[in-house]
């Protein structure tokens, strides 16, 4: 297990680097000048221009920028930032990368024992009236937009009855709404997933020996058929969390947060590609890791998989 995952660690760096080709000459490819843009009302200034350009290496031809910026970042230099001159990237992308991933696994935290516990409510009363509501629900869980949804949560929960802050971070009851927001819509994924599987297993032989054995269901439903259902489910829970770091790009500019989804907007919109390609990065390492994370735990759940993978 242990060579597994050196060598599944190993395997992120043709990862990441290929995320910074396509994410550098996708960011050399987008209309707009960073340089007029860090000018503002100075941009009529073609000396000031020169200098700026000079400075960064925008003046170089493009193969000589990404050997250089690739170069910097095998030394761990991420570059400076456009958008505040003097600036590294790792300063502009620090206070966020504090808040998105505290977002995203609170998110998850609440995502994923609502999800097993509606899925497995719903398998246990399997075409029944409130099996047929639990699906409506999850249908129209996954398929709102977050934006319209917190909308909707702004409206109620803060212009009607004034129970939560309309924006801002900083304060517990300002990160309620994000939480529950960026929440619903995997939970719904996570519930209907779970049902899908909890159906399959309880049709299973060895289900139905453990209940002709005189077994309490409570434990024939959660120590035999959750357990093995819960394996498909593990591998959606890891997609998931690595999706919702890159989800909370909507749900910190609808409520003013400061993340990484904020940051990248940002950056996007002002042209600062080193703050931009940071970001990608931090969202691709972040995928490859729990993705590897996820593999690792199948042993844990199943060491059939563990043994495999030794072999």
């Amino acid at each position: 297990m242990t060579r597994y995952i050196v060598s599944r660690l190993l395997g992120l760096i043709p990862v990441l680097m290929l995320a910074v080709i396509i994410t550098f000459i996708a960011n050399r490819f987008v209309p707009g000048d960073p340089v007029m843009v860090m000018l503002g009302d100075q941009s009529a200034d073609v000396a000031l221009a020169a200098k700026l350009r000079a400075e960064y290496g925008l003046d170089r031809p493009v193969w000589q920028q990404f050997w250089a910026y690739t170069t910097g970042l095998l030394q761990g230099d991420l570059g400076l930032s456009f958008r505040f001159p003097g600036v590294p990237v790792v300063d502009v992308l620090a206070d966020g990368l504090k808040i998105s991933p505290l977002l995203a696994l609170a998110a998850i935290a609440v995502a994923v024992p609502l999800g097993l516990m509606v899925g497995v409510f719903a398998a246990l009363r399997r075409n029944t009236a409130a099996d047929t509501a639990v699906i409506l629900v999850l249908v129209a869980g996954m398929s709102i937009p977050n934006f319209a949804l917190a909308a909707f949560a702004v409206w109620l929960f803060s212009l009607t009855l004034g129970w939560l802050p309309v924006a801002g971070w900083g304060r517990w009851d300002q990160a309620v709404m994000p939480v529950l927001l960026l929440a619903i819509p995997p939970a719904a994924y996570i519930a209907r997933l779970a049902r899908t599987f909890m159906l399959e297993v309880l049709s299973q032989d060895y289900v139905r020996t453990a209940r002709a054995k005189g077994l309490p269901r409570r434990l024939v439903v959660w120590r035999h058929a959750l357990r093995n259902a819960l394996i498909p489910v593990l591998t959606v829970i890891g997609i998931i969390l690595g999706g919702l770091i890159t989800s909370t790009v909507v749900i910190e500019t609808v409520f003013n947060i400061p993340g990484l989804g904020r940051i990248a907007i940002q950056s996007i919109f002002a042209r600062d590609y080193p703050v931009t390609m940071g970001v990608v990065m931090l969202f691709t390492a972040f995928y490859a890791l729990i993705n590897l994370v996820v593999d690792v735990l199948y042993g844990v759940i199943d060491p059939r998989i563990r043994v495999g993978a030794e072999r």
